[in-house]
């Protein structure tokens, strides 16, 4: 790779009345194994990545909906008791589910931010 030190006008490939100056070795090959792990991982996981956008696309999609068909029902005053009435057991599933989860995840967090101040 090529240099040049300073911008003018480009002619034949070269710098007009600049001559070219080549970079270090070490600039030149930043690439590692890591780099090329990175690459070969990705490019192995990409058809599990679109399989899974569309496995999951129908859900986002009906999530989608749900979400603005309750945002209208919410507007109208004799549909709200009843929706929320009919929503309140999925709510609570939700809470009882996700509430262990987010537990153990603040007493890890706690835990961290403990052990670092030690």
């Amino acid at each position: 790779m090529n240099a040049y030190t300073k911008d003018l006008v480009a002619e034949h490939g070269m710098m007009v009345g600049m001559e070219r100056v080549r970079e270090p070795a070490a600039k030149r090959n930043t690439a590692t194994f890591v780099d090329y792990a990175k690459n070969v991982a990705l490019f192995a996981a990409a058809p599990f990545i679109g399989l899974a956008y569309i496995v999951l696309f129908p859900f986002v999609g009906l999530a989608m909906l749900l979400w603005m068909a309750s945002k209208a029902v919410m507007k109208s005053e004799k549909a709200r008791g009843i929706a929320l009435t009919a929503a309140a057991p999925a709510i609570g599933l939700v809470f009882v589910t996700a509430g262990p989860v987010v537990a153990l995840g603040a007493l890890a967090w706690t835990a961290a931010k403990a052990y670092a101040a030690t």
